[in-house]
């Protein structure tokens, strides 16, 4: 903004100067007149000339109609984060409950979890399915009850 005064000031003082002496020069009558007049678009012309040159950002973007493919594929692109997103938390949840319950002494052989993802990106469990045998269907359901908040109308079990 320093830089914009300066300017309009060097060049308000330059025309105003070389005005003065043009003026000195001609003498009195309808000529002298016609030149103030030229003169006084001559130093407005010098006060908003370095206002033209300050780049704003292009009202162009603003005003472009929207391409319906570059928006399917943003759709898309989100779409796949939140499968990606989905599937690390679904094998990160699976990872840590099978390992929670080896560490306790209830076997396993298979863990499948559904998770939902909503609009804020937060992970909720809908449901588990654990491949185990039946003696440890009580234990198992208690654990996840407990430690992680699911019910057992959540869990499904497959016995093998």
């Amino acid at each position: 903004m320093n830089g914009i005064l300066k300017t309009v000031i060097i060049s308000l003082t330059v025309s105003s100067l070389f005005s003065c002496i043009i003026l000195s020069l001609i003498p009195n009558g309808i000529l002298k007149e016609i030149t103030k007049f030229a003169i006084g678009l001559f130093i407005a012309n010098s006060l908003f000339t370095p206002f033209t040159r300050i780049k704003l950002p292009s009202l162009e973007l603003l005003f472009l109609p929207k391409n319906n493919s570059i928006e399917t594929e943003i759709k898309k692109a989100t779409e796949q984060t939140k499968d990606i997103l989905k599937e690390t938390f679904k094998n990160n949840i699976r990872d840590e409950i099978l390992s929670k319950l080896s560490q306790i002494g209830y076997s396993c052989e298979y863990i499948d979890v559904n998770i939902f993802i909503n609009d804020e990106n937060k992970v909720f469990i809908e449901n588990i399915i654990i491949k185990t045998n039946s003696e440890n269907k009580n234990k198992i359901s208690e654990f996840l009850k407990i430690n992680y908040g699911i019910n057992r109308e959540n869990i499904t079990y497959v016995e093998t």
